[in-house]
């Protein structure tokens, strides 16, 4: 017989389990034979119904599937370049930069331009100096300067040290 698991709360079958300790078994002793096979049919049926549940949920799922292979990437979509190990397989692949760089520069050696020659200095010296004037705390030295402060406290302070006699041993653990 198939029997379904139950939770059970407040102890092991309840209070009547406790009073009447195996009253069920003799309950089911008892039962006339068609009773308990109406009985084991319905549970059986409960199980199956689940089953059949499982089944429908199965049948939805495969509709999703259905339709989510709608959104699956088309080709007339796809990305319109080749991989290099390809190009080197045909003899197309070109070493080398693709696209040109400022004032006819391609960035081989000896053709590329540097970037940083016509750039202007943030502040003129005037300004410069200026901004000095209100420079905030390095903050190197300030972690240096706690760290230094801490290992001097550290050294300097005496830690009292408790000391368990052999008698009160267990008393002190």
């Amino acid at each position: 017989m198939l029997r379904r698991c139950r939770p059970r709360r407040g102890g092991d079958g309840g209070i009547l389990d406790k009073l009447i300790p195996g009253y069920q078994a003799r309950l089911w002793a008892m039962y006339p034979d068609q009773y308990k096979d109406y009985l084991i049919a319905q549970q059986n049926n409960a199980f199956e119904g689940w089953l059949k549940n499982g089944n429908m949920v199965e049948k939805i799922m495969a509709g999703y599937y259905g339709f989510a292979n709608n959104f699956k990437p088309s080709h007339v979509h796809r990305k319109q370049t080749v991989d290099w190990r390809r190009q080197v397989e045909r003899g197309t692949l070109v070493h080398g930069r693709w696209y040109e760089g400022p004032y006819g520069t391609n960035y081989l050696p000896g053709n590329t331009h540097d970037r940083l020659a016509n750039v202007e200095a943030p502040f003129t010296d005037a300004e410069w100096q200026d901004r000095k004037q209100y420079r905030t705390f390095d903050l190197m030295k300030f972690t240096l300067a706690c760290f230094g402060i801490f290992s001097f406290y550290k050294l300097t302070t005496e830690v009292p040290v408790v000391w368990c006699e052999e008698q009160e041993s267990e008393s002190c653990e």
